[in-house]
């Protein structure tokens, strides 16, 4: 669970937003995946939306509790618990010629996102209301719910009709997932 008090004011975040910027990425270095030249899979924890909810409350100046708890709540939908896996996929364009052709070729990839955990295929369950027509955010907000599943033996699979990749998750990062995932939900107020 993330508190008020988790959340450093603007102005001392500002201080040492750098060496926050600095250790937030060596992990997500750890619990990103690759999945081919397109896409890459962010696996979220405490730490990596405490860090987005930091980054909100200094880019926007909050300062009042109840926009911070706002913010805290707009990003808890993030930590994963309940028997599920959060994870934030990420698709690339190289420019706007680029993006137009991936909204053409892969139409709705977000929906093509899989988790093998064992021998059972988990659908990852994209955010509601990120699509736009025909095209779509870059950013997927996806939800793996394991169904009292508990193996560490995982892959992250994408089966659309013009992409597949099949990426194996490091050992260390499945037990991590697995133990994040079975974390009771905190109590929003």
């Amino acid at each position: 669970m993330i508190r008020v008090d988790d959340v450093l004011p603007w102005q001392e975040y500002e201080k040492v937003r750098q060496d926050r910027i600095r250790r937030s990425a060596q992990l997500k270095k750890t619990r990103r995946i690759e999945l081919g030249d397109r896409m890459s899979i962010l696996f979220e924890n405490r730490e990596t939306v405490l860090q987005q909810i930091q980054e909100m409350v200094y880019l926007d100046k909050l300062s009042k509790p109840e926009e911070i708890r706002r913010e805290i709540q707009i990003y808890s939908s993030l930590l994963p618990c309940g028997g599920k896996v959060k994870a934030s996929l990420y698709i690339y364009a190289e420019n706007e010629e680029d993006l137009k052709n991936i909204f053409k070729t892969l139409p709705k990839i977000y929906d093509s996102i899989y988790l093998k955990v064992g021998n059972k295929l988990v659908h990852g369950e994209p955010e509601a209301g990120r699509e736009q027509g025909e095209a779509f955010s870059t950013v997927q907000y996806l939800t793996f719910d394991l169904e009292g599943n508990r193996d560490t033996n995982m892959e992250v699979i994408v089966l659309h009709e013009n992409y597949r990749f099949t990426a194996k998750i490091p050992s260390e990062l499945a037990q991590k997932l697995i133990q994040e995932a079975y974390q009771e939900c905190p109590k929003l107020s």
